[in-house]
């Protein structure tokens, strides 16, 4: 049997896909821009290009492997859904009924969803957890809580298994999506290559981030715990704590690379969004119930992330 990730040639899903091939397991990645010879695709990681839109899409690759699990990361982000609110909704509502509904009927078992911070949609100075009421400002935030819910009724009405992870900025090299939280990784590249780089946001600005590696581990121990340790179903990641100012980072960055040529030019079209960001992020039921934490500070994801870069050569 197979795990199928949605979305899996991206950033988080390629991480998390040649996570299980190492541990043995058969990985199918359904994805609208990957095939089996696209540029970055993994050896052994069977590839099948589909769009979670596309009802017949879904059915057929779920008819096509026995699936014993979904990791469901496709995603239509921030930016673009904001550009294009009636796209988001098919691609991240419609989407994941689609994932739901095909897993209903293809008997599989579990579905690990990635959610978002953007479904709460608070102030910038509220403290934020599991408790806080979510009120997203954004249509991503909005479908982001649609399937969150939908994934709730599937798992009461019929038994479907569903987990899921809200998750800050995801910090790691080689992110190719345009988001606006994009200037952490791309700052840090520019720094690595020698070229400037114009930081989107003000220097005091805080935005909850976490390291690639951390993620792809929450993940798999989420999917991997036994179930009766998963008793909110929905969990915060939490943060980098304490989260870092946009100059904080820039400091540590320039600790390695002392020539970095990093400048703030905020953008003033991008002030309603990050207003809704909260500053404090927290997660600790996650630790609580199935003993993740983020293991990665500023420091060492800095340091990891630009060895990992050059690796990548």
């Amino acid at each position: 049997m197979a795990i199928l990730i949605t979305g899996g040639a991206g950033f988080l899903g390629s991480k998390i896909a040649e996570y299980y091939l190492k541990r043995g397991e058969e990985v199918v990645v359904f994805s609208r821009s990957a095939g089996p010879n696209h540029k970055g695709a993994i050896k052994g990681v069977v590839y099948e290009r589909g769009d979670i839109k596309s009802w017949h899409e879904v059915l057929n690759v779920l008819k096509r492997y026995r699936i014993k699990s979904i990791f469901h990361l496709a995603a239509m982000l921030t930016l673009p859904s904001e550009e294009n609110p009636w796209a988001s909704i098919e691609t991240n509502a419609v989407g994941t009924y689609n994932i739901l509904e095909g897993a209903r009927l293809f008997d599989v078992k579990k579905v690990i969803f990635s959610s978002s911070i953007g479904t709460y949609g608070v102030s910038e100075d509220t403290v934020v957890d599991e408790d806080t009421p979510q009120r997203p400002a954004n249509i991503y935030g909005c479908c982001k809580v649609f399937g969150e819910h939908l994934g709730l009724y599937y798992h009461r009405r019929f038994d479907i298994d569903f987990r899921g992870l809200r998750v800050p900025q995801i910090v790691g090299p080689g992110v190719k999506t345009p988001g606006i939280g994009q200037y952490i990784p791309w700052l840090i590249e520019a720094a690595i290559k020698g070229e400037p780089f114009d930081v989107w946001v003000p220097e005091d600005f805080i935005q909850p981030m976490l390291y690639v590696k951390d993620v792809v581990r929450g993940f798999v121990m989420l999917h991997d715990a036994r179930e009766d340790t998963v008793g909110n179903r929905v969990y915060n990641m939490g943060q980098i704590t304490p989260a870092p100012k946009a100059k904080e980072l820039v400091q540590e960055v320039k600790k390695h690379l002392p020539q970095a040529d990093i400048r703030f030019k905020p953008d003033p079209s991008l002030l309603p969004i990050l207003k809704t960001i909260p500053k404090d992020f927290r997660g600790e039921k996650a630790r609580v119930d199935w003993g993740w934490y983020p293991e990665y500070g500023l420091e060492d994801m800095v340091s990891d992330f630009i060895e990992e870069y050059k690796r990548m050569g």
